[in-house]
């Protein structure tokens, strides 16, 4: 370095190259600055988003988190069934809801939509059912996928007000072995979904099926209808080899002991609002099918006809699928 005199104090000199080297410096300092003021005002926005987000959730009284890992790449829901108990989602929005349900379990199950009264709890609702009350007074059935075996899956469209809905299996003693999944349906302003095109309409009158299309081999949508006037159901069955429809009545009337002498391949379950449609697509493969009808004659406990169903006074359909 050079050093030259000014006064008493003795002054150091950068020569050119240096003078270039400190402003590069500076620049890259304040480079840094004002990427950090940047970053911190990205983590700001971040932050502010995010509050809002929650804040809308809780205005329409979701959690944030837990749906996305139950929403499929379609846009549907996914519910899976296992001998524990539901794996699905706490919070949907209300309207129009496409549902993807596949049974992981080892034993049939089945999916009912129930919405809560106000004011009565999930416990209270177990209790009633507990206590020998099919339909406690209050709670309304939605629908839901049908009994469906280990292995397979169904897809159903169906129509959900806001309110506090269990998810509920009937299969056997699964009311009681088995934990009802709680799940809240909140009105978002979200528009209803598309529906898939229908291959078959089936009617549910009392006491006949009408259908209206042809089954067929593969994947196929199914549009339920309840003219009615009673409430009914349906579980599509394939026999079992060797098994025919007298093997299925005699299973029944014994309470469903013993192995099943048909696979399940879902269906539709009741629904208190009979107007309502419900879009089921599943999955046949050839032979011999049934469609079941299991709803009780009366849903008043003290009745006398509870243990006569529907299926007994002739709702069956047969059919066959190549």
């Amino acid at each position: 370095m050079d050093f030259k005199s000014r006064g008493s104090r003795n002054v150091r000199f950068r020569p050119k190259a240096d003078i270039g080297k400190g402003v590069y410096c500076r620049f890259d300092r304040v480079a840094r600055i004002v990427n950090q003021k940047l970053l911190l005002r990205l983590v700001v926005i971040t932050v502010l988003l995010v509050a809002t987000a929650l804040s809308n959730a809780a205005e329409h009284g979701c959690e944030a988190s837990g749906a996305g890992e139950h929403a499929t790449e379609n846009g549907a829901w996914q519910i899976v069934a296992t001998d524990h108990g539901f794996d699905s989602p706490t919070c949907v929005p209300s309207g129009l809801q496409h549902f993807t349900f596949e049974n992981r379990g080892s034993k049939t199950h089945e999916v009912m939509f129930i919405k809560l009264p106000v004011g009565m709890t999930a416990k209270q609702y177990l209790a009633a059912v507990q206590s020998g009350i099919d339909f406690p007074e209050g709670a309304l059935d939605y629908s839901g996928p049908g009994l469906t075996s280990p292995g397979h899956h169904a897809d159903v469209w169906l129509r959900l007000d806001p309110g506090n809905y269990l998810l509920f299996c009937w299969y056997k003693d699964h009311s009681s072995a088995l934990p009802a999944h709680e799940l809240k349906v909140v009105d978002n302003g979200s528009a209803d979904i598309a529906l898939p095109d229908v291959d078959i309409v089936v009617r549910q009158v009392d006491f006949r099926f009408e259908v209206a299309g042809e089954f067929r081999s593969g994947p196929q949508v199914i549009r339920f209808e309840t003219p009615g006037p009673s409430m009914h159901e349906v579980d599509i069955f394939r026999m079992n080899d060797g098994m025919d429809i007298d093997d299925l009545r005699r299973w029944y009337k014994s309470g469903r002991d013993g192995p099943a002498p048909v696979t399940a391949f879902s269906g539709v379950l009741d629904n208190h609002d009979i107007r309502r449609e419900v879009w089921v697509k599943t999955n046949l493969v050839s032979g011999r099918y049934v469609l079941w009808c299991d709803m009780p004659m009366s849903t008043d406990p003290a009745a006398a006809l509870t243990n006569i169903t529907h299926a007994d006074l002739g709702m069956v359909h047969q059919f066959t699928v190549d």
